[in-house]
């Protein structure tokens, strides 16, 4: 077990679940940056370069995103579009077995749910994005991801069942 990793995965889990719990987009974003920079140096560490890039890419994503929310706009589809292809050409630079296509398909259903304005449909990819990596994480020995895809999936739920459910039934 590489402690340093671990280290950096203890970082980013707390970013990431302050960012989970927060039903303000702007710091969503800003809080996700900060995660995906540690979850990246994690992932340098244990040399699985597909969820190296996809943190990469996720950094970028929330950046450009966080621009946009702050001039209260949306992202244009052709950056999403954008964004879509360069997950695509990393993905095909570091496949590496079908376990590297876990963080591709989480990044896709973050990309896309982090562009929505609608905070629900954000909340329910984070369920979803944190199943594939959870799975990834065990494959790949990063055992404080573990607990934070984990930590991510329960946070997620109870998001949506503050904010959403909670709405329904009133």
């Amino acid at each position: 077990m590489n402690v340093v990793a671990q280290l950096f995965g203890f970082i980013a889990l707390t970013f990431l679940m302050f960012s989970i719990q927060s039903n303000k987009k702007l710091t969503v974003l800003f809080l996700q940056v900060i995660a995906n920079a540690f979850f990246g140096l994690q992932y340098i560490i244990l040399k699985t370069f597909s969820a190296v890039l996809m943190n990469f890419v996720a950094i970028f994503r929330s950046i450009i995103y966080y621009m946009y929310e702050k001039k209260n706009k949306r992202a244009p589809k052709t950056v999403i579009l954008l964004l879509f292809l360069l997950i695509i050409v990393f993905s095909v630079t570091s496949f590496n077995g079908l376990i590297s296509l876990l963080p591709i398909a989480a990044t896709m259903l973050y990309t896309y749910g982090t562009w929505q304005a609608d905070m629900k449909t954000y909340r329910i990819v984070v369920i979803a994005g944190a199943i594939f990596w959870l799975i990834f994480n065990i494959n790949v020995g990063a055992y404080v991801s573990v607990i934070s895809s984990i930590l991510e999936l329960i946070s997620g739920i109870i998001a949506v069942c503050r904010y959403d459910l909670k709405k329904n039934i009133s």
